[in-house]
């Protein structure tokens, strides 16, 4: 497949090594060069969106959600904008926050605990998410969500396992995690095999 990639941090560096690894002509954009990136450049540039996307069938936003040029409500916006000229299906990279631990429970951010100073990051994504859900149907999109414990803290090797639901978070045993390279694994799956249209999935071990 023609994937593009915006975005190429902590996930999205995970995303390019595995979506090459399986041969597709993936392009990586990044703001600033990196090992992963294959294009420099912002995703709020016009013509290097149109030049990148031309022929895409998957574009991908890796992207993080709060930065200085507006994080995901700035960028989602240029991506849906894309996905609609191209025909490409976009996938974004989510949180855990929007989802409950429990059938029926409140979302993990309106927990006990959950820290105060990720409410613009949780903010952000729900943004992203009623944003996608009111693009036209036959805009293609898929929100993938990891664990709740998910970042560079967690050390963990790929498995090649995983599992996934739509309305939950998947908690075996009381923990909620997912490393890094399943979670791309995951992601490349689904990009390969769609399981969700227009909708959300969450992935943990």
């Amino acid at each position: 497949m023609r994937i593009v990639l915006f975005g190429t941090g902590f996930v999205g560096d995970a995303l390019a090594r595995e979506l090459s690894a399986r041969g597709h002509e993936l392009t990586a954009v990044a703001r600033r060069p990196s090992p992963a990136a294959t294009a420099t450049g912002s995703v709020h540039d016009p013509s290097l969106v149109a030049e990148v996307t031309a022929g895409a069938e998957v574009i991908v936003s890796a992207l993080p959600p709060i930065d200085d040029d507006g994080g995901l409500a700035a960028s989602t916006p240029v991506l849906v904008t894309a996905a609609k000229a191209t025909g490409a299906r976009l996938g974004i990279v989510g949180t855990s926050a929007l989802l409950p631990l429990t059938p029926g429970g409140p979302p993990l951010a309106e927990t006990p605990g959950f820290p105060d100073w990720l409410a613009p990051r949780v903010a952000a994504h729900q943004h992203t998410l009623e944003l996608l859900g009111s693009t036209p149907h036959s805009v293609e999109w898929l929100y993938l969500a990891p664990a709740a414990e998910f970042g560079p803290h967690v050390r963990s090797a790929r498995t090649g396992r995983y599992r996934t639901a739509a309305t939950q978070l998947i908690d075996p045993d009381g923990r909620s995690w997912i490393g890094v390279a399943d979670y791309a694994l995951a992601f490349a799956d689904e990009l390969e095999r769609p399981t969700v249209h227009r909708g959300l999935l969450v992935v943990g071990y």
